[in-house]
């Protein structure tokens, strides 16, 4: 596409080589796919955009996030967030040499402190040597006009019932700076740090490839406008290292039985398996899902093949109680894949996996799941 392609009413900027690098360069610290090229698009925009923005209508715009939450932030939704006093505008960029319909992710428009003002189209050409903004709505024009994709989770709302000359933006700004531009929305449910912590841990799981789209929308608009979520959600992966635990190398997290239930040793005795001539090391952990309590056991065998045998059980808390029902225990190996599932049924007292071997330096998951609630801990043998 050409500048004499471009309707003259429309802003086209180009993109300089320099941008260009550093965007890509910037977009490798994110971890999937999608992540580094909704990074790429977004510094692009973003980089070409605001200096343009801060030298012709607004000296004042700014983003008042960092680049580590805005990397955050576009692992997982397409857009960005400018101020300008008052107002914020928000750049949906894309790739498509279509632009008949202006697609914006549902966060956008229905999470109250991510809401804008006005949102832009823009259109990146796929080498990013230039960009377009092709038009702009408010935030009441998609809400109440917009098409809601319960797919996608996306509001589209059609090129024609958009402004394509943004210079219509600044005069309106200038003459009606008290114009409605967002309508009302109702809040979000308020998350306890608990079901925070257990939502990261669900989303965590290497099988979710849009994590976007594995809550229901209220619980992920909740997670994701808790300030603190783009810290929190890709913190550095702990992995347990089993075979330290044969060197009484183990993190406090994981106690032994004695050190967990010491009161109660009779309780302790029912966790105990009889073993003879072989070493064995087992440990326990308290998860919290929500309401509910669990323990999950790890016992290892050193093998005569230099293997780890391992062994996973999940039991309640409380030995009067029995486990939640439907509460699952999943194994996952290093690519994502499920290898084994339990769930418990009505009344059972514990579940347990298949005992498996792993040969030295084997990554794998383990996983309890209990509606929509999860806990993820990665290990290596």
């Amino acid at each position: 596409m050409s500048f004499s392609c471009v309707p003259p009413t429309q802003l086209w900027l180009e993109v300089s080589p320099e941008i260009q690098d550093q965007s890509w360069q910037g977009s490798q610290s994110c971890v999937s796919l999608r992540g580094r090229w909704n990074a790429y698009l977004n510094q692009v925009c973003l980089s070409t955009f605001l200096p343009w923005l801060q030298a012709e209508y607004a000296p004042e715009a700014s983003v008042r996030t960092d680049v580590s939450a805005l990397l955050n932030s576009w692992e997982v939704v397409n857009g960005t967030a400018i101020h300008i006093d008052t107002k914020r505008l928000i750049l949906i960029p894309d790739k498509t040499l279509e632009t008949r319909e202006f697609y914006v992710p549902q966060e956008w428009v229905d999470i109250p402190n991510w809401v804008g003002d006005y949102y832009l189209a823009v259109q990146v050409n796929p080498d990013g040597e230039w960009m377009r903004i092709w038009g702009y709505t408010t935030h009441e024009q998609l809400k109440n006009q917009g098409s809601y994709d319960s797919q996608e989770r996306t509001y589209c709302l059609d090129a024609n019932q958009m402004v394509e000359d943004l210079n219509v933006l600044w005069v309106v700004r200038q003459l009606y700076p008290d114009e409605p531009t967002q309508a009302a929305l109702a809040p979000l449910p308020a998350l306890s740090d608990t079901q925070v912590e257990s939502l990261l841990q669900r989303l965590a799981n290497p099988t979710i490839t849009n994590p976007r789209l594995e809550l229901p929308f209220e619980l992920w608009g909740a997670l994701l406008q808790r300030e603190e979520w783009q810290q929190r959600r890709s913190p550095t992966t702990l992995t347990v290292n089993l075979r330290q635990w044969f060197q009484n190398i183990v993190a406090d997290s994981w106690q032994t039985i004695e050190t967990l239930f010491g009161a109660q040793p009779d309780f302790a005795f029912s966790f105990r398996e009889v073993s003879e001539s072989v070493e064995q090391i087992r440990r326990v952990k308290v998860i919290n899902l929500g309401t509910q309590t669990v323990v999950l056991m790890l016992t290892l065998t050193a093998e005569a093949d230099g293997r780890v045998g391992i062994r996973t059980q999940l039991y309640p808390s409380d030995r009067d109680r029995h486990l939640p029902a439907n509460i699952r225990l999943s194994l996952i190996s290093a690519s994502g894949q499920t290898v084994q599932l339990v769930e418990a049924r009505e009344a059972d007292n514990s579940i347990q996996l298949k005992r498996f071997k792993c040969p030295l330096n084997t990554k794998f998951s383990l996983q309890v799941e209990l509606d929509d609630l999860s806990f993820t801990e990665d290990f290596e043998s």
